[in-house]
């Protein structure tokens, strides 16, 4: 059940609701009483929560990565990677003042609005980076149309990378300069030690609870801790130097372990972190040509400022923009409106409230595309072609749904039609239902009313009918011995007439069915059944005794019946036999 607290002091009617009454939940009817729209607040939260996506700690995780963002935000790594950096910035960004993340005990974030007192699982911040998403799509495409800037955006899905091939030995993504010695379990990122640090160590936000895992060039052999590694076995999960990677893998079951070779040696490693040597304090940002020292920027102009060293050339080692408001951490985000470089602890803060909430940005990860955009040139030509491009997907999004539309109009028709077949055909067994409902009250009726009611009157029926079978009974048993006395009177008369042959007359009497006496015996109930013969009851013109129409069930060839016999035929024959003639 949802409970909603409200700290407001008047309701919406303008009464006034004591102090008390504001700390404990309201519900029910003192809801309604003191105006507050309990019902229509629980109806927003649940079309809220059907519409929104939700953020989960997947299983394993003790917090939340990039690929969450990624999917929370709708981003298509295999179609737009170059917007991964946006769902970096939305994991490293801190909560605003007024609210306060939660984590349930299945991992889902919650968060709470401090101000309200309302729990939602929106991110605070989806709006403002969904907005960005949109813009930088829409810039994305009016990249593509200057090829000198398109040239310079990298479009791999290096997040997959780098979650998929977690051993991959890839130069510094934030310096571009140094090989990278440790990979962000949750930026999904590999950094040199340097980087690493400016962008993570003195962090305010989640990024201060990241891990890191140490790559190929930032780790030593695993035996000896002497040697970089050279070998990186999968089975046990570690480098190792081909020294110790023999001495360990030479008998036992460790034969059968899968390796891969390493592509780092002490020849060619690259210092994974340079500090100036003449302070030595602060990372080296420039390496003179002529002196083959590496020096911070003050140093540099120190050691470089007169003489003969004023003439000497140097080279970048690394160029890692700070925030201008704390100088701490490494700017992430360039802001479109106060054109400055800032971290994103520093931007959330600086844009939690008032007009600054409408406040884009850009990414500043990349400098080299950072640098191109800046370009007033560039800026003139994005001006111009940010209308064409949103004439063209309007366009495109007109053409696209009309095809949707043709394509499901039979598909819905289909629907629409299955839907009213179904309909009517629960009318219909509805109607069906009901008729045969008041087909069996209505027999119920009239059995309840032709029946007997009380136990004395249906002893009597029974008692009656009784008696009427028994009747049947005595009358059927008379019945059946007055067909044997004939039976035996035909068959003792058979031979008193000297035409008639008494053999033959014997047959065709036990060939008639009927003829053979059946007992009464074995009846149900303890009365006599009907033989199977000629019934007594039977009508003249229904009786086949005189009309031959009788039929025989086990197909048996009867007599021919006697009735239908011509006699005056027979004694012509006889009489022809008698005499001779023939």
């Amino acid at each position: 059940a949802l409970v909603f607290f409200f700290p407001a002091q008047t309701s919406a009617r303008g009464a006034e609701v004591p102090m008390e009454d504001t700390k404990r939940p309201i519900f029910g009817a003192e809801a309604e009483r003191i105006g507050t729209r309990l019902d229509e607040a629980t109806d927003e939260f649940l079309k809220e929560t059907k519409s929104c996506r939700a953020l989960q700690i997947p299983p394993g995780q003790d917090q939340l990565t990039a690929m969450e963002f990624v999917a929370y935000l709708g981003i298509n790594l295999q179609l737009e990677p170059e917007l991964s950096w946006v769902a970096r910035e939305m994991l490293a960004c801190p909560m605003p003042p007024q609210a306060e993340m939660k984590v349930s005990k299945a991992g889902v974030c919650y968060f709470h609005d401090l101000i309200n007192d309302y729990y939602t699982i929106e991110h605070p911040l989806t709006q403002r980076y969904l907005k960005v998403l949109e813009r930088q799509r829409l810039d994305l495409l009016c990249l593509r149309t200057k090829p000198s800037v398109n040239g310079l955006l990298f479009s791999q899905p290096d997040m997959l990378f780098n979650k998929q091939f977690r051993n991959l030995q890839i130069p510094c993504q934030s310096c571009g300069v140094m090989q990278s010695t440790l990979k962000c379990n949750q930026c999904l990122m590999s950094f040199c030690q340097s980087c690493a640090d400016a962008l993570h160590k003195n962090a305010l936000g989640p990024r201060k609870n990241h891990t890191f895992l140490t790559t190929a060039c930032g780790s030593l052999c695993s035996t000896c801790a002497v040697k970089k590694p050279q070998v990186f076995c999968a089975n046990c999960e570690d480098y190792f130097c081909f020294k110790c990677f023999e001495d360990m893998h030479r008998r036992g079951n460790r034969l059968q372990h899968k390796s891969m070779l390493v592509s780092v040696s002490d020849g060619d490693v690259i210092e994974p972190q340079k500090r100036c040597e003449e302070c030595e304090d602060r990372p080296a940002a420039f390496a003179c040509d002529y002196c083959l020292d590496n020096y911070c920027v003050q140093c540099f102009w120190k050691c470089h400022f007169n003489g003969h060293r004023w003439q000497h050339t140097a080279s970048k080692v690394g160029v890692v923009p700070m925030c201008n408001q704390c100088q701490n951490v490494r700017a992430t985000i360039f802001s479109e409106q106060t054109q400055e470089l800032m971290c994103t602890e520093c931007f959330t803060m600086l844009h939690a409230k008032g007009n600054r909430m409408l406040h884009l940005f850009m990414d500043a990860m990349d400098l080299l595309v950072l640098l191109e955009r800046l370009d007033p040139a560039f800026q003139e030509h994005m001006r111009r072609a940010r209308p064409r491009v949103l004439w063209a997907l309007s366009q495109l999004q007109g053409w696209v749904k009309g095809i949707e539309a043709r394509r499901n109009f039979k598909k819905r028709k289909d629907v629409v039609l299955m839907i009213q077949r179904r309909w009517r055909g629960v009318l219909t067994r509805r109607r069906l239902l009901g008729m045969l409902h008041m087909h069996k009250w209505r027999r119920r009726q009239v059995n309840n009313y032709f029946l007997p009611k009380t136990a004395a009157e249906r002893r009597a029926v029974k008692q009656k009918t009784t008696a009427m079978l028994s009747a049947k009974d005595v009358t059927t048993r008379a019945a059946n011995q007055s067909l044997r006395e004939l039976r035996s009177t035909i068959l003792s008369t058979a031979t008193a007439d000297p035409l008639e042959d008494a053999q033959m007359t014997r047959d065709q009497m036990d060939a008639l069915p009927g003829a053979i006496d059946i007992p009464g015996a074995g009846s149900t109930g303890g009365f006599g059944s009907l033989p199977a013969g000629v019934s007594p009851y039977t009508s003249y013109e229904q009786s086949s005794r005189f009309n031959g129409g009788l039929a025989n069930p086990g197909n048996v060839q009867t007599a021919q019946d006697l009735s239908k016999k011509d006699i005056r035929s027979t004694r012509d024959n006889t009489l022809r036999q008698i005499t001779r003639l023939d």
